[in-house]
């Protein structure tokens, strides 16, 4: 009898594993046999582009292309990172900093400027870009073949493509001139619905009627709202798209059991990144050895405003990252520990620091703990190495303690724990408790000025094409694995006519290439109305003053002639009160 009970279980875990691995199977041949399907139809509509005999048939060509990248694109980016900038990213120079190399700009966006320009087609022009872009697509048809599509990777391929939607898609990241970004939106969500329903189907889950209505809501709404300028992204968003990613993963819960478990810089839905949750700033940190945990944190902190880290035990880090304001020090540049001399340049908020991948105003240190060294080192900074400030804190016997708390494994410390202390309490600096995070926490609502502030910002200003939400900074959802930097022509002084560009190099400091020529990081704006003064040279002292900037153009609207400015706009036309109400949108972003 016990014999026939254990034979009865073992059968039913194998009859189970089958179906689990038949279900798999059926996942991956569905899912590779409609992204083919819509390949090859994209294929068309771009070999139609080429033979369009006018710039009216273009557009719709165009158009039609678009639709049917839009219902791969979650593949294509899931499965083809940094590689699917050649299919869909800006049109600009593609930088490769570790080979020097700039390539041309490829794709749909370079396709949508030759369409959309205003000119006369340049049509060898164009057939070149279509034939470039057709080359790539088939290098994504041929290798997904190869590539396995397991529950886990269908369910946050669909989530990303969600947090893309929302993020980078409505906002006209890639419909800069076009702006069809409201129908781009309707087009990868089909695609996206369509994909759930197979599956939904294959695995036998019955209760799709809820998902189906939100998704019908969603496009219902997106059809009656098609106007880019006005569309209410916040509505949207909150009321539409976030509960639909919560929906998605309820249809995948019972499939995602035996996933892998991965450090990943972000892990959940949009709900959960609209209100600051699934974000592990353990994961934007290279080191095996660096993750968090409350002693370290504490440690962190002490250190943090222990001046004793300094040559002369004048300056800690706290000098210029002031927690009562916002982890800034309201100059203009910061005082160094050398009588009378400043530093180079503004101090930004910490507040969110952790989530970049790379540091300083020009990019050059890839992580915190780097960064933090640097500071030791620097002459106008604690100008002492880490070594001297490791021996220092080593014999002090209360920080012995904190050491041996945050480091229970490690035997011998050296100056990667100290730095990696003050790294790990600067990436704990994310309390996500502003009032915009507490209305996309159902907490919190907000005035017609700040709810018009966030749509004019995710939308006709085009602010969040750079600073993307929800972090407002530019690390790109939703893999948040590059951390961008722009060319926007930054003065020298307050000119509004005749400006002079600062003479900070930027970026062009560490790598000579031209297109990084005056490029900074894009920070956080998070907090924005502690930080003043603002940009890495503290410029502008009002909030008013930079939307000022940005609504003439940047650099180039105010007299300059920078050939590689990067902003996606010649200039904003937006009315006294819309400026306003981004200023007041931005205040929203700040922490309580």
């Amino acid at each position: 009898m016990k014999f026939f009970k254990f034979s009865l279980a073992l059968l039913l875990i194998i009859t189970i594993s089958c179906k689990e691995k038949e279900s798999y199977e059926t996942v991956e041949v569905t899912m590779k046999s409609i992204v083919e399907k819509q390949l090859d139809s994209l294929n068309e509509s771009l070999n139609a582009i080429s033979q369009s005999k006018n710039i009216a048939v273009a557009k719709k060509n165009f158009i039609s292309s678009r639709k049917m990248y839009k219902k791969v694109e979650p593949f294509v980016e899931y499965y083809f990172q940094g590689f699917s900038r050649r299919i869909n990213g800006p049109a600009l120079p593609d930088v490769k900093i570790d080979d020097n190399v700039v390539n041309e700009a490829t794709g749909f966006q370079v396709i949508e400027e030759l369409i959309y320009s205003n000119k006369p087609i340049d049509t060898a022009a164009l057939k070149s870009h279509v034939a470039i872009l057709k080359t790539d697509l088939l290098f994504v048809r041929k290798n997904l073949r190869d590539l396995p599509i397991q529950n886990h990777h269908l369910y946050e391929l669909l989530q990303h493509q969600i947090i893309r939607n929302a993020t980078m898609g409505i906002t006209g990241f890639d419909s800069p001139v076009a702006f069809e970004s409201i129908h781009e939106t309707q087009y990868s969500l089909s695609g996206i619905q369509e994909n759930i329903m197979h599956f939904c189907k294959i695995n036998h889950i019955k209760n799709g009627e809820k998902i189906s209505k939100l998704f019908d809501d969603s496009q219902n709404y997106l059809d009656k709202n098609q106007d880019y300028d006005t569309f209410n992204r916040l509505v949207f968003i909150k009321n539409y798209l976030m509960p639909l990613s919560e929906e998605v993963a309820v249809i995948f819960k019972d499939y995602l059991k035996d996933s892998p478990k991965m450090i990943k810089p972000f892990d959940g839905t949009l709900a959960d990144l609209m209100q600051g949750k699934g974000l592990n700033p353990d994961a934007f940190s290279p080191y095996a050895d660096s993750h968090s945990n409350p002693a370290k944190i504490k440690l962190g902190k002490k250190l943090f405003s222990d001046v004793n880290l300094s040559k002369n035990n004048s300056i800690s880090c706290a000098t210029c990252h002031n927690a009562e304001k916002a982890f800034t020090d309201g100059l203009q540049f910061s005082n160094s520990n050398v009588h009378n001399v400043s530093v180079d340049r503004n101090a930004p908020t910490l507040y969110y620091a952790g989530f970049q991948r790379a540091f300083f105003y020009d990019l050059r240190s890839q992580d915190l703990e780097n960064q933090i060294e640097e500071v030791m080192t620097n002459k106008k900074e604690f100008d002492l190495s880490s070594t001297e400030i490791t021996k220092q804190i080593t014999s002090n016997q209360e920080y012995r303690s904190l050491l041996a708390k945050s480091f229970p494994n490690k035997k011998e410390l050296t100056p990667f724990e100290i730095r990696n202390a003050i790294a790990t309490y600067v990436r704990s600096l994310m309390p996500f408790n502003s009032k915009i995070d507490g209305y996309f926490k159902g907490k919190e609502s907000l005035t017609i000025e700040e709810e018009n502030g966030f749509n004019l910002f995710t939308g006709k200003a085009k602010c969040a094409t750079c600073h993307f939400v929800p972090l407002y900074n530019g690390t790109i959802p939703p893999w948040f694995s590059i951390s961008e930097s722009e060319v926007i022509g930054v003065p020298k002084s307050v000119n509004w006519k005749t400006a002079v560009v600062d003479e900070d190099l930027g970026r062009y400091n560490t790598n000579q290439i031209e297109q990084f020529r005056f490029a900074f990081k894009t920070p956080t704006i998070r907090n924005i109305e502690k930080t003043a003064p603002y940009m890495h040279n503290g410029v502008y002292k009002t909030l008013d003053e930079v939307v000022k900037f940005y609504e003439l153009g940047g650099g180039n609207g105010i007299g300059m002639n920078l050939e590689h400015q990067t902003l996606p706009f010649d200039n904003l036309k937006i009315s006294e009160k819309e400026k306003n109400d981004i200023v007041t949108f931005m205040k929203t972003l700040t922490d309580k």
